[in-house]
């Protein structure tokens, strides 16, 4: 993992003042231009009081067959080696763009079962 870090440029971010989630942020900016050659992205919900990240799957991720892949091998990971406090992630692929916005109020476990 760590020669595919110096290859795309992911470092280790540094300790700093800034909050976690833009801390993540800077992390998955990093990463994102392996994602955007096959059309995908990727948005940081929120992270939980579990230290779960939420993650929503974007373009081309949505319908990729290996997009969980992407996320248990390479967002995952990168994110547990540079974050301690990250205990896991889960993967969004079925919420609307208005849920994005109520995603405080209502848990992720809620937004997928409406879906269904």
């Amino acid at each position: 993992m760590k020669a595919i870090q110096r290859f795309f440029g992911f470092s280790n971010p540094q300790p700093t003042a800034l909050p976690l989630e833009e801390r993540i942020q800077q992390v998955l900016d990093s990463y994102r231009p392996t994602l955007y050659i096959d059309g995908g992205d990727v948005a940081l919900l929120k992270v939980d009081e579990q230290g779960i990240a939420h993650i929503k799957m974007l373009g081309a991720c949505i319908d990729c067959p290996i997009s969980l892949l992407t996320m248990k091998l390479g967002i995952q990971r990168l994110l547990k080696e540079n974050f301690p406090e990250i205990s896991g992630v889960n993967a969004i692929t079925d919420i609307s763009l208005a849920d994005l916005y109520s995603s405080e109020q209502v848990p992720t476990e809620q937004q997928n079962s409406k879906k269904q």
